[in-house]
């Protein structure tokens, strides 16, 4: 509801809100017929499915084309940005061109209109080639789909996957994290750090304040988000242990 969105916008400092103001105005106009709302945690409009959303952090604002495959068809409009494959930072007080939302906006409803309907088996199905793990199907796709864009959020040089037969997260050094899929109730990760021997592990540590992590070993770790509303309330805590492990993969 726009209710929501005008609550998360209220709580913001006078320059945040205004710069997502001009975001939110741009998106109202590329898209009249969308409706307002918060998707996982953040101002978003949904046609039918989300096609865009937005947020402040303390330093920047952020746009979420809420698809990979729009981040990356329009890449050169985005040069100028820190671009991830879920969104693009911007500085507060400088909003993306109308023009440029509109794009994002435009693209991403195209996409919707030319997706096929899921089976319902898709989930368990993966090409060879494949960027993402379709979790239409699984119980905690919000939940997972919230995580990827935050772990993709928290560094340009995270990208998605698949690997172990589920979504994972990596480097061009090597992969270090994996959803568990067969935690139904609350959404998991696997941290790791891959098999090579690291006698440099005595220095590793990682802060925990929320005490999501429980350390399988001297290089895993489970780390568990929760579901719903917890997944937002951990975003930050998220981030903070994703810039610390991929320092050492």
């Amino acid at each position: 509801m726009s209710k929501d969105v005008d609550a998360y916008l209220a709580k913001l400092s006078t320059d945040k809100r205004a710069t997502l103001q001009k975001v939110r105005q741009a998106i109202r106009a590329a898209a009249p017929k969308a409706e307002e709302g918060l998707s996982y945690g953040m101002p978003a409009f949904i046609q039918g499915k989300p096609i865009a959303g937005y947020s402040a952090s303390a330093n920047h604002c952020a746009y979420f084309p809420m698809s990979g495959a729009v981040t990356t068809a329009l890449a050169d409009d985005l040069a100028k940005y820190e671009v991830s494959k879920g969104g693009f930072r911007f500085p507060i007080g400088k909003p993306p061109p109308a023009t440029l939302v509109r794009k994002l906006v435009k693209a991403r409803l195209a996409e919707i209109e030319a997706k096929p309907p899921a089976r319902k088996a898709a989930a368990k199905k993966k090409t060879a080639n494949a960027e993402r793990f379709d979790v239409s199907d699984c119980p905690l796709a919000k939940e997972i789909e919230a995580v990827r864009r935050i772990i993709l959020g928290a560094s340009s040089a995270i990208s998605e996957g698949v690997k172990w037969n589920a979504p994972s997260f990596r480097t061009e050094k090597n992969w270090f994290a994996t959803v568990n899929l067969r935690s139904k109730e609350s959404l998991q990760l696997v941290f790791h750090l891959g098999a090579k021997a690291r006698p440099d592990l005595k220095a590793f540590k990682v802060a925990d304040p929320n005490g999501l992590m429980k350390w399988l070993g001297k290089d895993r770790a489970l780390v568990t988000l929760g579901a719903g509303r917890d997944i937002p309330a951990n975003k930050k805590a998220l981030e903070a242990i994703v810039r610390v492990w991929i320092k050492y993969i």
